[in-house]
């Protein structure tokens, strides 16, 4: 099965794509006014997604190409429900939905079914609170990037909620994904380059959320920001270059 075989989810794909764009320009000029160009391709997206996922009848995560496609849907998911009308803010988020929606839009866009291993309900879990994880602590990054500039407080109060947020996701995913190696390889921890930069991701952003409760730090504010932007160069390592530049690894993407 093609992705003729599906043109309509592929359409609602190329549609997402330039509706995240226009989204992008507009927020140069006018950041209140582009959230609703995300919120309308990100129900773009979603309808592709959904319409992938009922073709093979499972969760459309089978691919690199749905990889970094749901990558995409859930920065715009996160941009969206998270949005302030800031460019330090709303263009980072989306220049990073539309770089993951090229590189997923780059991959043949063939259906593909599920192999056995992915068959159980832990693979639907585990993956998709790894790309909200992921996508909350972009969104963090890019509020430590707006508060550089604007040095407005409440930036920080948001970093420090959508990082406790992200590495809450991210706990609840490595406990889904460790019931689910044992599933699939016979273990709950293997010795893979994604999974220990799973961990390294966990410890990092664990310490993060305890920095706030450190009364030594409370006169370096700086120290925050800096740490969510070497955490989303983790993320960058922990999703991306785990798969494409660390060799083998018994993940796919």
């Amino acid at each position: 099965m093609d992705a003729t075989s599906h043109p309509w989810a592929t359409r609602l794909l190329f549609a997402a794509l330039v509706l995240y764009g226009a989204a992008w320009l507009a927020a140069w000029v006018a950041p209140r006014q582009a959230r609703w160009a995300v919120v309308a391709g990100a129900a773009a997206h979603l309808l592709a997604m959904t319409a992938r996922g009922w073709a093979i009848g499972f969760f459309p995560l089978t691919n690199k190409m749905e990889s970094f496609s749901t990558a995409a849907l859930a920065l715009a998911i996160v941009a969206a429900a998270a949005w302030r009308p800031s460019r330090w803010f709303a263009l980072p988020m989306l220049a990073l939905t539309l770089a993951a929606m090229v590189a997923a839009l780059r991959f043949p866009l063939d259906l593909a079914f599920p192999p056995p291993l992915m068959r159980t309900v832990w693979y639907p879990i585990h993956v998709p609170l790894a790309f909200f994880s992921y996508a909350l602590w972009s969104a963090a990054a890019a509020a430590g990037l707006a508060w550089a500039f604007g040095r407005d407080p409440e930036w920080m109060r948001c970093l420090d909620r959508w990082a406790l947020w992200g590495f809450g996701l991210w706990s609840l995913s490595m406990i889904a994904g460790g019931v689910w190696g044992v599933l699939a390889w016979g273990a709950y921890f293997l010795w893979d380059p994604k999974v220990i930069w799973s961990v390294i991701l966990w410890f990092h952003w664990g310490t993060f959320v305890h920095l706030r409760w450190t009364p030594s730090l409370a006169t370096r504010p700086w120290l925050r920001p800096v740490l969510a932007g070497v955490g989303f160069l983790f993320v960058l390592v922990a999703y991306v270059g785990t798969s494409f530049l660390f060799g083998r690894s018994s993940h796919a993407f």
